[in-house]
């Protein structure tokens, strides 16, 4: 891989779509997580934790959103590349109509299950503690509505192609609603002030959005639309999404739930901390090749082989991995005990570790994810993430029975340890190989002699660092040596 390919590389437009799209990504995990030590030293652990666990409480209303963002994208660019600016303007009428619609109903739903937190109290939380979690509740609903009507505006724009002109708007939107949050603090308020003038600011945010856009793309009226053909066209797409949404909104907060009920919102604040920096260096990674999904939908539309495409993205995206996680892992002293303070570093350290390991391994799901969608296998895809959210509650039952709460992520890192591998397999029987679902391990085997390598950091792990440094070359050659252009 010469010079002048690594310089054609980074003048694709996929190139340039992955950078807007992680430093969207970035933004916002980066400096919630770069003032949480602030967050957490102004307001109380206690408090925090509570703030964390409304957003997984918030999050969880998130099972009503349709998939309406991925629906805009791929009407969008189809009736775009059509020239039929009539069609587009149905379809993203339609889609603003159900954001508001989702809007009303994550509103209802938030203030329906603050009523009934306050009046059962189903996680055991004391009297002052229930009364900021039950306000903070109604006012985290209207945020996550708004910022949900917010998703679909920038998907008008991801249809466009215009991922810059999304990721800029969406920056801007992040550190206004981050560096507000931060000024209230600052200035001695607490929780319920900081989702007041969250609200207040993705409404205005929100307004801005809709104006930009019509005075962008005159043919976008946002007149909202409710046709049943037109609704039929955009569920038999976002349908299947919506399930997807559902299985992962369930598997990425049920722990947090367990760990509240059982443990108290101080060790859920030091949990949450930890979750969040394995979860947003994970997505960093999936935003950098979100750019796959219609890659291969074109490819396979075509006809066109995709092996190529795939190898050297897993190979992408390992070799990141192995970079990010191999540094954090290996100073993880140096790096988040400078950044979280030695009390914060104390009480999360083993926590942050092990959800990095968790990162690292569910890494390898990114591009068959991609792939399964690009080649109209969303069914299997579903299907796929239905497995792993069973494998993931029943392992987690298990962990908490044999380590107490430590046992919640021993049983999410066991259940990805098991579920990945099938994917991959099924990934190559289906698409890659066609009938060698075993070539699969080739790209899995690597990335677990490389963890161990990491998690044993002592003279025997040299000889397992270098076995995967070894098959890492040999995946490398037979990907690069050729350079067809994909």
């Amino acid at each position: 891989m010469n010079l002048s390919y690594l310089k054609s590389i980074i003048k694709r437009k996929e190139f340039i779509n992955s950078v807007w799209n992680v430093a969207d990504i970035l933004i916002m995990p980066f400096l919630m997580l770069l003032f949480t030590p602030f967050f957490i030293k102004k307001i109380g652990p206690s408090e925090y934790g509570i703030w964390m666990f409304v957003n997984s409480i918030i999050a969880s209303i998130g099972i009503f959103n349709m998939g309406l963002g991925d629906a805009a994208i791929k009407f969008v660019s189809k009736y775009k590349s059509l020239n039929d600016t009539i069609n587009l303007n149905r379809i993203v009428n339609s889609v603003f109509a159900l954001s508001l619609i989702s809007l009303i109903v994550f509103i209802i739903l938030g203030n329906c299950f603050a009523f009934l937190l306050k009046a059962y109290n189903f996680f055991n939380l004391d009297g002052a503690d229930l009364l900021v979690t039950f306000f903070a509740i109604q006012l985290g609903s209207v945020v996550f509505g708004l910022k949900q009507v917010e998703q679909v505006l920038l998907s008008v724009f991801k249809g466009y192609e215009q991922y810059d002109s999304s990721a800029k708007i969406s920056i801007t939107s992040k550190l206004l609603l981050i560096l507000s949050q931060v000024v209230i603090v600052y200035i001695g308020y607490f929780l319920t002030e900081i989702f007041v003038v969250s609200a207040i600011i993705s409404f205005v945010i929100v307004l801005f959005e809709i104006l930009f856009i019509k005075s962008k793309f005159k043919e976008i009226s946002f007149i909202p639309l409710i046709k049943k053909s037109t609704l039929q066209e955009i569920f038999g797409f976002s349908s299947w999404s919506w399930i997807q949404s559902i299985l992962g909104v369930i598997a990425g907060h049920i722990d947090r739930l367990f760990v509240i009920t059982l443990a108290g919102p101080i060790f859920l604040a030091y949990y949450a901390l930890a979750s969040n920096i394995g979860s947003q260096v994970h997505s960093i990674l999936t935003a950098s090749v979100g750019w796959v999904f219609p890659k291969v939908s074109g490819k396979t539309e075509r006809n066109e082989e995709v092996n190529q495409l795939y190898y050297k993205m897993q190979l992408i995206v390992m070799i990141f991995g192995f970079v990010i996680f191999g540094v954090l892992l290996s100073f993880e002293n140096l790096i988040f005990k400078t950044w979280l303070g030695t009390e914060t570093y104390n009480s999360s350290i083993l926590l942050i570790k092990i959800f990095l390991y968790l990162a690292f391994i569910n890494s390898l799901s990114i591009i068959p994810y991609y792939f399964m969608l690009g080649s109209n296998l969303i069914k299997y895809s579903t299907l796929f993430m239905f497995i792993s959210l069973v494998l993931t509650i029943g392992f987690m039952i298990l962990g908490y029975k044999f380590w107490d709460t430590m046992g919640l992520v021993y049983g999410k890192l066991l259940s990805s340890l098991i579920s990945i591998p099938i994917m991959i397999s099924f990934i190559h029987y289906k698409i890659i190989d066609k009938s060698k679902s075993i070539n699969g391990y080739k790209i899995y085997l690597p990335v677990i002699l490389f963890a161990i390598s990491i998690y044993m950091f002592n003279v025997f792990s040299i000889p397992v660092f270098v076995i995967s440094i070894i098959l890492m070359g040999y995946l490398f050659k037979k990907t690069f040596e050729n350079k067809k252009d994909y």
